[in-house]
């Protein structure tokens, strides 16, 4: 992909990016002040309900306790009756028109549809005119009790203590308010379920109205639950709530709703008398407002949008243009001596002439080290081709130094014969497959070639005590890596003044890793400082040349991996100990190379 391509779409996705971003954060802050609008709405309708139900109850409250202080329906609700026919008549027309007027003149609640009707205690003598083959329904405004005392209605509200018992007559479509109702001016015997059962209803359809019940939204609504989470009423546009009061009317704080596979925010109150009050609006009809809202941002991004892509392409060419004609000018290189210079010192941004004298220079420092390299492998094959002819085969040498040994045994000169084959045994060892591992006693053999050649040129008595757990010809090693330690021993542990020393080289297995120590009976060093140089910090030691520490413990590592190397410390004995550490989880045997 060429760099105005891929220019064009960085910048392109830069754009898209930050305008998908704005529009989710712009998304996510409508959604959330329509919401806490919708909920701020729906506090501000609680509190107007909290009021007008107060309002309605205490309406109630006043019309009962009328009927339970009025003096003249208590002494209707006293007469005797059966005496005479013309003045149970009276009566009975006397209590209807007591119950009518009471109720109408509480003007609040006649003009909402508002009705009331007195179930009167069969116990009482007046019952009897008011049975149910005597009393018109729809006209009366008093009935005899005597049918309805297995209703539920009835025995609830004869169980209410001072509470109106709420209920809804799904046969009337009416909400119901029923009370047990006493009455002071009432002069016969005294009963314990009172002179009978005041029944208030209102019509369902003019619930509304009482509230204050205004959707603030297409399908949103509202519910009335009693105190039992009994469904009293709710909107139309709403899903059947009669079995989801639990869900929410232990907890009013606003909160998510699931009816019906639909989401909801809900908020609810406790009204008086127990009422729970419910507004319910549909997560869909606050997608919408958000969809509506959202149409003109989203049809300004894609403007933005378009106008962005074809600044990117023009912004894209003018950055890109000069880069593509410098890499089509490098692209007919073929010789950096045949380049002419004057090419690449065109006219252009600051950067792009900058870059073109870059490129000069390193054309011409090309050039120069070409001409360098050129002369450096001409002197390379001078010195090689002097090095050839001044070689030695250094098999000549062996050759040479075996029969130097065959004519000192013939002359009977053996320390001369020992020492020469000491030399050639080392140059052998040194010189087949130096990277060939071989076992501890093959290099054990060597060091002691190397003891035998050192005791006879120096004269001092060296000893060398090897002890393994198990066989050392099968612990294998490189070359050449004991050898150096031995060495150091001998070099560094002893004096031309000393007698002589004792290495003890020791071999021994534990869990996972094999170990390798080399002490002597020298006069030591310091641990801490060769640990030290191991691990190349500045330490105050002389350093030969040769193999070397550093050179054995980087070879074990190379081989052995893990935790393998080298490391110096003091053995119980007081004396300085080189261990080697070598992890058997990678075995080695006598023909791997290292």
């Amino acid at each position: 992909m060429s760099i105005t391509k891929r220019s064009f779409m960085i910048i392109c996705l830069i754009i898209s990016c930050i305008l998908i971003t704005l529009n989710l954060v712009t998304y996510g802050l409508f959604q959330y002040s329509i919401t806490e609008q919708i909920l701020t709405s729906y506090d501000t309708l609680v509190d107007a309900n909290n009021s007008l139900c107060r309002l309605f109850t205490q309406e109630l409250d006043q019309l009962t306790y009328m009927y339970t202080t009025d003096e003249e329906l208590g002494s209707l609700l006293s007469m005797p009756v059966g005496n005479d026919r013309l003045e149970d008549l009276q009566t009975k027309s006397e209590l209807n028109s007591r119950m009518a007027y009471t109720l109408n003149s509480q003007s609040a609640l006649s003009n909402k549809g508002f009705s009331s009707v007195l179930y009167v205690n069969p116990e009482l003598p007046v019952s009897t005119l008011f049975r149910s083959n005597t009393t018109v329904r729809g006209v009366s405004r008093l009935f005899s009790a005597e049918t309805f005392l297995n209703e539920d209605w009835y025995t609830h509200a004869l169980d209410q203590v001072a509470r109106h018992y709420i209920f809804v007559d799904e046969t009337e479509g009416r909400l119901c308010f029923a009370k047990k109702l006493q009455n002071s001016h009432y002069s016969g015997p005294r009963l314990e379920d009172g002179v009978g059962v005041l029944l208030c209803s209102v019509p369902a359809s003019r619930i509304p109205q009482i509230f204050s019940f205004h959707p603030l939204t297409a399908n949103s609504g509202f519910a009335l639950f009693s105190r039992d989470g009994a469904l009293l009423y709710q909107s139309d546009a709403l899903p059947d709530l009669s079995d989801a009061a639990e869900q929410f009317l232990s907890d009013t704080s606003h909160q998510k709703l699931n009816l019906n596979g639909s989401s909801y925010i809900y908020s609810s109150a406790e009204l008086d008398w127990g009422l729970h009050l419910l507004f319910l609006t549909p997560y869909s009809d606050i997608t919408e407002q958000l969809h509506a809202m959202m149409l003109p941002y989203l049809l300004c991004s894609f403007v933005f949008l378009i106008i962005g892509a074809l600044s990117s392409l023009l912004l894209s060419r003018g950055i890109t243009l000069p880069v593509v004609q410098l890499t089509r000018k490098i692209e007919r290189i073929e010789d950096t001596r045949n380049v002419d210079l004057s090419a690449f010192s065109g006219s252009g941004p600051p950067e792009i002439r900058r870059l073109n004298s870059s490129f000069s220079d390193l054309i011409r420092r090309v050039n120069r080290l070409t001409g360098q390299i050129q002369q450096a492998a001409e002197q390379r094959r001078i010195s090689e081709l002097r090095a050839l002819q001044a070689q030695m085969n250094p098999h000549f040498v062996l050759n040479a130094m075996n029969t130097v040994n065959y004519m000192a045994l013939m002359r009977e000169e053996d320390d001369i014969a020992a020492t020469v084959d000491s030399i050639a045994n080392l140059m052998r060892y040194s010189i087949t497959e130096p990277d060939q591992l071989v076992s501890i006693r093959t290099e054990v053999e060597n060091i002691r070639e190397y003891i035998s050649i050192y005791t006879l040129r120096f004269r001092q008595e060296i000893r060398l005590e090897v002890s393994a757990d198990r066989p050392d010809t099968e612990i294998f090693i490189p070359k050449f890596t004991l050898q150096p330690l031995v060495e150091n021993s001998i070099r560094h542990g002893i004096t031309r003044q000393d007698a002589g020393i004792t290495v003890f080289l020791r071999a021994w297995e534990d869990r996972d890793n094999l170990y390798v120590q080399v002490t002597d009976t020298g006069r030591g060093a310091d641990p801490d400082k060769l640990n030290a140089y191991l691990r190349y910090e500045d330490v105050d030691l002389k350093v030969s040349h040769g193999f070397g520490i550093r050179n054995v413990n980087e070879r074990i590592q190379l081989h052995f991996g893990g935790d393998s190397g080298l490391t110096f410390s003091i053995d119980p004995d007081g004396r300085l100990a080189a261990t080697l550490t070598i992890c058997t989880d990678k075995k080695s045997a006598p023909d791997n190379k290292i």
